[in-house]
């Protein structure tokens, strides 16, 4: 019998801060992007100003892994925890800028690099998964709570600037020229950022009773490749379509609001549009999306949404999606204000190049 899957703590760190800086941020209708210019590049993004102005850089993913812990304050049991990284290309540039420096700072190093910090021995595992990362890593360590494997799992989904990154978006001339604006008419592009994600899943049965009032849960997940085009969504959103199908039970399962992927590129935003039409027609749950806010965290961007979910389901409402102006799709659904939950439930998707398309669905206990 499959072990439920309770959310015992998360944090994050961010452009806007931490964890409640960033929601109350977020609350407001506020943006942490800020201007970058560097190297041909004119552009927008969520930099977190005590990593300093280096990007790229071993040092500096080194500090934001210090940052990210020092703000999580979950406390953990030795036995049967795992650890499940999500990255995308770790310290991108010090690697590209002489690969003979020994490896600090390499994407599969990074699960290393945080079991060192924690100074713990521990079964590690790393997902790179595009921009999906995050999302599937918390989606694999469900599966193995779920499936008795581990009693508990820390997840941590971590990226950080990179000059690399940014010149390889801005080659397929997906950055915006200004903030972006997730799902407004006028959006011309995605505006890159970095960040932190912690959260710590446990057996519902392992926790002891007193801490187990009021705990957001997973509920269910979903998990496609449409492997239409290495960089551009399926037209059809059939990937997507397939997630959150199978996170919802083929749409059986009521959704109290939709964290959505929401990039701000011409294509990603259709695609998911058309996704949400294929499960809602025209009158999907409440949507929003925070990359207006944060940038597109990448690897990171999965786990740093899960924590601004479980804030959500607390509040008993979502965040405006920074941004907007006029939206494409689903007016009134979709909103620059904040908007309150249906339902004490949240859906939240991430999709990534190649075709991988993710869901998970959060609930309170």
């Amino acid at each position: 019998m499959s072990r439920e899957v309770v959310i015992m703590d998360s944090a994050l760190v961010c452009a806007a801060g931490n964890l409640d800086q960033c929601w109350q941020e977020l609350m407001a209708g506020g943006s942490a992007l800020t201007a970058l210019r560097m190297e041909g590049l004119n552009c927008q993004v969520g930099r977190i100003a005590a990593l300093g102005n280096e990007l790229g850089t071993g040092r500096r993913l080194a500090t934001l892994l210090d940052l990210g812990l020092s703000h999580f304050r979950g406390a953990w049991c030795r036995d049967r925890l795992h650890l499940v990284v999500a990255t995308t290309k770790g310290a991108a540039d010090e690697p590209l800028s002489d690969f003979r420096i020994p490896g600090r700072g390499f994407a599969w190093q990074v699960a290393e690099m945080i079991a060192h910090r924690l100074d713990a021995v521990l079964p590690c595992s790393t997902v790179s998964a595009a921009c999906a990362s995050g999302t599937v890593a918390l989606i694999q360590a469900s599966q193995m709570i779920a499936a008795d494997q581990a009693d508990q799992v820390l997840v941590v989904g971590v990226d950080i600037l990179s000059r690399f990154v940014l010149a390889g978006f801005s080659q397929l001339q997906a950055l915006a020229h200004g903030p972006c604006r997730p799902f407004d008419k006028t959006r011309d592009g995605l505006c890159l950022g970095e960040g932190i994600g912690l959260m710590l899943l446990a057996a519902q049965e392992t926790v002891p009773r007193h801490r187990r009032a009021d705990r957001a849960t997973i509920r269910g997940w979903g998990l496609a490749c449409d492997a239409g085009h290495i960089t551009a969504p399926c037209r059809r959103a059939s990937g997507l379509t397939a997630a959150l199908r199978q996170a919802t039970r083929n749409g059986a399962e009521a959704v109290g609001a939709i964290n959505a992927h929401g990039t701000g590129t011409l294509y990603n935003d259709t695609m998911e549009i058309r996704a949400l039409r294929n499960m809602w027609g025209e009158m999907p749950p409440p949507l929003h999306g925070v990359k207006g806010a944060m940038g597109h965290c990448l690897g990171a961007a999965g786990v740093m949404e899960a924590c601004l979910a479980v804030k959500a389901l607390e509040a008993g409402q979502i965040p405006p999606t920074v941004g907007l102006r006029i939206a494409e799709a689903f007016p009134g659904h979709l909103s620059n204000r904040p908007q309150q939950l249906l339902s004490p439930t949240l859906l939240t998707c991430n999709s990534g190049f190649g075709g991988i398309n993710a869901a998970l669905m959060l609930g309170m206990n």
